[in-house]
Order: C-alpha cells, then structure tokens, then sequence
C-alpha cells in the first residue's frame, strides 16, 4: 500500500477505534452491573485493558506523525490479541463476551493488514498462526479447561484450528486481492505510461503541426502581400501605360505634366507632389511650376523651397533620389513647419543632364517603404515624352516663327487670325491691332548692307514681342519690315499708351553693328473693334491704312484709325 493510502487510513481507524473500545467499555460495566458475571476482577481487569488500547491508540494514530510508527504497529498487532486473551485465564468470562473479545482480536488483524508493505511471505503466516494460536488457546481452553473432558477435548482443538484458519483466511483473501489490485495498478499504470508517453508524442507532433500552421498561416500573410503587392504593382504598370498613351496622343509639355502629377496622387495617394522644370527645357523661356496638393501649407511650402531643392540637386550632381525627410526626420531644411513625414526629391534627367525634378510628400509613416520605383518610372516617362514633344514643338515652332525674329511669321498668322476673329465676336471682346513699319529701312540696307538690316529687324521684333508678352498679345513679323501688335481686351486709349512706350523704346534704341551706330524709329497705325470700325474683319486692313498714314505724313508717329489728323509720338 502506498504511503498516502496509509496516512489517509490513521484518521479513519483512530475514528472507529475509539468507537469500538468506548462500546466495549460500556458493555464490560453492563456486564458486570447487570450480575451476567460477578466478577469485580474482570470488570476491572478490562476496563483497564480498553482503557490502555484506547490510550494506547491515541498515541499511535496521532495527527502529527509524517512517518509510519511500524514499530509500534508491530507491537500493537501481538500485545493487543494477548492482552485480550490473557483476561479469560483469571476470571470467568460470560460467553457473549467471549464472542465479542473474538471479533475484537479478528478487527485488530484485520487492521494490521493495511499496513502490512510484503503478502505471502512465511513471516506474515507465522504471525497469524501464533496470534490465533495464543489467543484462542487461552479463550477456548483456558476459560473452559474443567469442562473439557473426553469428545470436548477435540471440538476445543478444532475450534482452535477453525478461529486460526479464519485468520489465516482473511490474510489470504486480503493478500489476493492487492495482489489482483496491484497486478491491475500495475497494468493501469504502464498503460498510464504508455498514454503518457503516446500524449508526449501527440503533444510533440501537435507542436509541430501547430509550427507548421504557423508558418503556413506567416507564409498565407506574405502570399496576400505578395499578392496585393503585385496587384498594386499591375495597378501602377497599368497606370503609367495609360500616362504613356496620353503623352503619345499630345504634345503639349505642360498638359502631359499635369497628367503625370494626377496619375501619381491617385496610384499613390500622396499629400502633395510638385514638378519644376528649368527654362529653355521645351522651348519655355521661364521655369515651370506646378504643384497638386490637398493641403494649402504644403503647396506653400513647395512653392517657396522647390527653387533651392533643385539647385541642391544640380549642386550634388547625382541623379539617385534625394531624401529630404525620412519619417519626422528632416536631412535638409526644406519643406518644414508643414506636418510633413516624408518627402523625396526625383531629379528629372536626359542624358545625365538634370533639367529639372519631382517632389514627392506625404504625412503617412513609412510611406516610400516599397521603393521609388514607380516614381522614378514616371519621371523617365515624362523625359521620354519630353524629348518627343521638343522636337515637334520645335518643328512646329521653325513653320509658325519667322527664323530670323522667331516671333510669329505671315504663313501661321493667316492661320490662327481668322479663329481669333471669331472667337472675339462671339465673345464681344474689345479687340485691337496694331500695325509697325520701320522708317527709312531701305536706307538702312543701303548704307550699312543687308545683316545690319538684319540686326535692326531682330531689335524691332524684340521690342514687338516684349510687349506683346507683358500684355498677354501676339507679336508678328507681317512683312520685310512691317509688324503687328495684337492685343485683346484693350481700347484705343489704353492701347495708345502701350505704343507710345513702345515706340519711344525703338526710338531710343541705337543698334550697334560692326563699327556703326544706327539710329532706328518707327511708324505706327491703330484700328480697333469695335470703338474705331464696327466691322472685325476690316480691323487688320484699318491699321494698315492707319499706319501708312503715319508714313506719308512724316513718319515717326503713331495714327488712330479715324483720328488721322491727331498726331501722336
């Protein structure tokens, strides 16, 4: 038996033994006061002996014991029995409580059989051989020596062979059943390690299937992420095709850089994105700008700092993107005061040669974390269109431009003049040409030889086209030395302002050729619609006549159209 079983057994027993010996006790005063035997010597002989086992068991079966009192339980299994049996040889003993002390000696057996470690060893017969030996030899014989004589003699002995052989008995049937239970712990219990062993094994393999889910799961997480990757990658591919065929259906510089900017903040959902391209890029003669943003400060900010991002840029000579902010962390003092996480710079190059760049920024975190790719695949589309649309505009530029001024020649002006009429009347704007012609230019030619003229012609168309620039007009080289100002929206008085500045500028104006000074002035003639003709389509031959009336009437002047005899200068 095991030692738990043990210790939970001394509270039950100590239980039950103090019940037992308490009704012993009881039964023994009874005994004696009821005169079944009057005998004070067996009252007092086993009030005494209960008394001591009661004790005695006290003692034995204490709580505080962790360790078992073999040696007193050995003690205990003889003494008892005998102390028990010893009584009957002094005194005279009424047969009922005979039959008691009996089934007292046989529960004090059958207590020592819990405690008993080793069954069906010759030591453990022995000691219930002796014990019911003694105890029932001083029980059957001693008590009742006188009247066993003759036949008696044998029904005493086999008596005392019955009550050691129901000893022997309850020993044995003890004895097979542990040995039953025990042969049963035992298969239970290798059983136990067996599924023990099968659970380690279950739990392990769990273990690992629990791994491999996991990293069937972590592998599930990285397709899908592979898989909106390339997805959002196909998005992009596809996006920047579309940019490519809109770049391939226009020529117009300006107008495939805005669609390049919208394509990049609706692929990438930027917060703001600007492009600055340097003059002389595309025939522009200032720097373009512009700038898509949803947030008013960015805008600002781009504006005002995108001049020294792409000097920087022209500074470090290297194409590769430029990080100005990383995450809150800002490389370069452009850019900051507007909540800005990330900004990137892509120079726009051709041919290693930086014309301009491509910012890109965002108030997201870890925004540029999947590269630059699609940018930089943006900005070398754009280039590629660039180039394309620079030699059409030049080619269109050498058929509209006279090659000598590069202002607007005859051939486009008959082109475009006609649609400007009509979109004017249709509008009803106020509409005003002005006609030049260069005095004395055939003196010029003359005097000085034909690349002088050239020069004072180049002057003239210079003037021509300053103002038509400031004043949102078109200059035209009309003739050999005749020029038109064309100028929408504005009247004879405020036009007439505008050529006497001008005519005072080429008045002023000495044209140094080779070692000669030359003295150049100007005739001028003004026709507006609809303040000095009511018909658009005479305005153009009004100036003429207007003009040639300044030539004829001392050159040097400028003629409204109706108001000839007024001279102004």
């Amino acid at each position: 038996m095991s030692e738990e079983y043990k210790l939970s057994c001394f509270k039950t027993f100590k239980m039950f033994n103090r019940a037992a010996y308490a009704l012993l006790l009881i039964l023994c005063l009874l005994t004696r006061g009821s005169e079944i035997t009057k005998s004070n010597f067996f009252m007092f002989y086993y009030l005494g002996a209960f008394l001591f086992m009661l004790l005695a068991d006290e003692f034995i079966f204490r709580p505080k014991h962790n360790k078992f009192p073999y040696l007193f339980l050995d003690i205990r299994v003889y003494l008892y029995p005998i102390l028990i049996a010893v009584g009957t040889a002094f005194c005279d003993v009424p047969g009922v409580f005979l039959v008691v002390l009996l089934s007292l000696i046989i529960y004090l057996t059958c207590q020592d059989l819990v405690f008993t470690d080793v069954f069906n060893t010759f030591g453990n017969y022995v000691k219930r051989i002796i014990i019911g030996f003694i105890c029932g030899a001083l029980i059957l014989y001693v008590q009742y020596r006188k009247d066993i004589t003759g036949v008696w003699i044998l029904v005493s002995v086999v008596s005392l062979v019955l009550f050691i052989c129901m000893l022997m008995f309850i020993y044995h049937s003890h004895y097979i059943t542990v040995s039953h239970l025990d042969d049963r712990y035992t298969r239970l219990y290798f059983k136990n390690a067996d599924m023990i062993s099968e659970n380690k094994k279950l739990l392990h393999f769990q273990e690992r299937v629990e791994k491999v889910n996991s990293e069937i799961n972590y592998q599930k997480i990285n397709l899908t992420k592979a898989n909106d990757d390339l997805a959002k990658i196909n998005e992009e591919i596809v996006s920047l095709i579309g940019v490519m065929k809109y770049f391939s259906a226009s020529f117009n510089v300006e107008n495939n850089a805005h669609k390049m900017l919208e394509n990049v903040v609706e692929i990438k959902q930027t917060g703001a994105v600007a492009l600055y391209l340097d003059k002389d890029v595309y025939m522009n003669e200032e720097p373009y700008l512009e700038v898509i943003s949803d947030n008013a400060v960015a805008e600002t900010l781009l504006k005002q700092d995108i001049e020294n991002i792409y000097n920087t840029i022209l500074r470090r000579k290297s194409v590769n993107p430029l990080v100005i902010c990383d995450n809150y962390d800002f490389k370069y003092p452009y850019l900051t005061g507007g909540n800005l996480c990330n900004a990137v710079v892509f120079p726009a190059y051709e041919n290693e040669n930086i014309y301009g760049v491509m910012v890109v920024t965002s108030s997201k975190y870890d925004f540029f974390e999947n590269g630059y790719a699609f940018y930089e695949s943006s900005i070398m589309d754009f280039t590629s269109a660039l180039i394309s649309d620079r030699l059409y505009l030049q080619t269109e530029d050498m058929a509209k431009k006279d090659g000598l001024t590069k202002i607007y020649n005859r051939i486009y002006f008959n082109q475009f003049y006609p649609e400007l009429k009509d979109e004017v009347e249709k509008s009803g704007d106020v509409f005003t040409v002005c006609m030049l012609d260069i005095d004395h230019f055939k003196r010029v030619n003359d005097t000085y030889g034909h690349l002088a003229g050239d020069e004072v012609i180049k002057a003239v168309a210079k003037v021509d086209n300053d103002f038509a620039k400031k004043y949102n007009g078109t200059a035209v080289r009309y003739g050999g030395e005749e020029f038109l100002l064309i100028l929408r929206g504005k009247g004879v008085e405020e036009t007439l302002k505008i050529l006497q500045e001008m005519h005072e500028i080429i008045k002023n104006n000495v044209i140094e050729f080779e070692d000669f000074k030359i003295q150049v002035n100007s005739s001028m003639g003004i026709a507006c619609f609809p303040e000095t003709c009511s018909d658009i389509h005479d305005v153009l031959d009004r100036s003429d006549k207007a003009m040639y009336y300044s030539k004829e009437h001392g050159r040097g002047r400028i003629t409204i159209d109706g108001r000839e005899g007024e001279e102004y200068k």
